[in-house]
């Protein structure tokens, strides 16, 4: 019985990984914090951001993601506040954890672009939900999981921007970096990730406001790297949004959204499965909110 719950617990584990594979969507575009503790605060004032994604939709416990994260940018554009609240869940596993951001925007150009500095640091939490264990529940094993303590770690990561052009990098999980780890149960945990973007925009009126292409180099760990390739059209301002990226493992995401009163947007995006999966389950759907106070 003993080797039929590790057995459960490993599958979760290894449906975790495809999330590490396949993060949220929303961070490309919509919400870069996600991916950047640099890009916190960008823009003055508060905004809040919650995403969902569903991933293998067919299968009992697949993975399921929900993020949502509160950014603060100051009067003077200089320093950029967040909170980033990450839920994951993939068969019997869940992981839950929380970081808080500092950011701080240094002006270039009296003003006209920024070199921008961001460290999140906090906690995560991981456990067995004991609901979906299949098995004997009075097991050792599932406790001595749940009892273990919280995990503490960091991100750092660096960017600039002059208007158009974004150029950005992230280092996560510091911890493991500085090499003071503690062994854990995370798979194809990320390891690096590198973004260059340009927006070009329309200025003859046209239907098409503008579009930003963009590249993303991705390392992950006991995995090869990840390239991300792919763009965003902005129509009638921002009234309707476009985009898609395709994926080195030969997967794609495409989406659409709008914005209301330069306040509300919804985006909707869905994903393809990789390459090695396509014959196995559905691919995965995201919704993402943002709310500006500005």
């Amino acid at each position: 019985m003993k080797k039929i719950l590790t057995a459960i617990t490993l599958l979760g584990l290894g449906l975790s990984a495809q999330a590490q594979l396949n993060p949220m969507g929303s961070m490309y575009y919509q919400n870069q914090y996600l991916s950047n503790p640099a890009m916190a605060g960008i823009e003055s004032g508060w905004e809040i951001n919650a995403g969902y994604k569903a991933q293998w939709t067919a299968i009992e416990y697949a993975p399921a993601m929900e993020a949502v994260t509160a950014t603060h940018g100051s009067d003077n554009g200089k320093v950029g506040l967040g909170l980033n609240f990450f839920n994951d869940r993939a068969g019997v596993v869940q992981r839950t954890s929380v970081k808080a951001s500092y950011a701080y925007h240094l002006p270039l150009n009296s003003g006209k672009s920024f070199l921008d500095f961001g460290l999140s640091a906090g906690i995560m939490d991981e456990w067995v939900d004991f609901n979906r264990v299949r098995g004997d529940l009075a097991d050792a094993s599932l406790y001595s999981f749940n009892q273990r303590s919280l995990y503490f770690d960091g991100d750092f990561g660096m960017a600039y921007r002059n208007g158009s052009l974004t150029v950005q990098g992230t280092l996560p999980n510091l911890k493991r970096l500085l090499e003071r780890d503690v062994e854990r149960t995370v798979a194809d945990r990320s390891l690096y990730m590198a973004a260059v973007s340009y927006r070009f925009a329309s200025r003859n009126g046209s239907a098409l406001s503008s579009i930003e292409p963009k590249v993303v180099y991705r390392g992950v760990e006991n995995y090869k790297d990840i390239l991300d390739a792919g763009a965003n059209l902005e129509f009638f301002g921002n009234k309707l949004l476009l985009s898609g990226m395709y994926h080195s493992t030969n997967s794609a995401t495409i989406g659409a959204g709008t914005t209301y009163r330069n306040r509300l947007t919804i985006l909707t995006q869905y994903t393809t499965n990789t390459s090695d999966l396509q014959s196995y389950s559905n691919g995965e759907v995201e919704i993402a909110l943002k709310y500006s106070f500005k």
